[in-house]
């Protein structure tokens, strides 16, 4: 038997299902908070309860040591790398000053592009700054921009990117642009990073 003769039968049911589950939603609903008025979840702060921000800092590789080593096979080969350091000084404002330091290594992957993966470390009185990334034309690398992977103090959730530029072979122009980073705060008890003793840049070839 078809479905012809019970529409009447259906309706029946559904106008009973109908007031049944009012019967059963209506008592309730006076104590219930409609969707649309419930408060927002805040959004997660820092453990110590300041506020964060986004922070650009422009600075100068300043390098006094440059040294390329041959590791491996002899002459230019995959694994060879180059070792960095140097004074990062700040160029904004009528006079130049060091605030930091940066240190870090390049390693060979790529004969071709002289290229490979390199990390490096920025140190400043807020904190240290971690970078990685790979860069071509080592060991005077073409402009690129690397990831920030990490840091320390004011920098200790920071993310972004680093645009790294080079003036000559010993001054290389870099650009951070961090987020997520934790305002400056006097009683963090963070003291200016030391200045190295000068030395003379050496960039042997190979």
């Amino acid at each position: 038997m078809g479905f012809a003769g019970r529409p009447c039968i259906f309706l029946a049911v559904a106008v009973l299902g109908c007031s049944a589950g009012l019967a059963l939603i209506g008592p309730a609903s006076a104590d219930m908070v409609p969707a649309e008025t419930t408060t927002p979840a805040a959004a997660p702060r820092p453990d110590d309860g300041s506020s964060t921000t986004s922070r650009a800092i422009h600075v100068e590789a300043r390098l006094q040591v440059g040294e390329e080593l041959d590791l491996g096979a002899a002459g230019r080969s995959v694994g060879d790398q180059f070792v960095f350091s140097g004074n990062l000084t700040s160029t904004e404002g009528s006079e130049e000053r060091v605030v930091g330091r940066i240190g870090g290594f390049c390693v060979i992957t790529d004969l071709e592009r002289n290229a490979g993966p390199c990390a490096s470390t920025a140190v400043l009185p807020e904190g240290q700054i971690t970078v990685q990334g790979e860069q071509a034309g080592i060991p005077v690398p073409a402009p690129v921009v690397n990831a920030i992977t990490g840091g320390t103090g004011e920098f200790r959730r920071a993310r972004g990117q680093v645009r790294q530029r080079v003036l000559t072979p010993a001054t290389w122009q870099l650009t951070f642009a961090l987020s997520d980073v934790r305002p400056h705060r006097p009683d963090d008890g963070l003291r200016p990073a030391e200045t190295p003793t000068p030395a003379r840049p050496s960039f042997p070839g190979k």
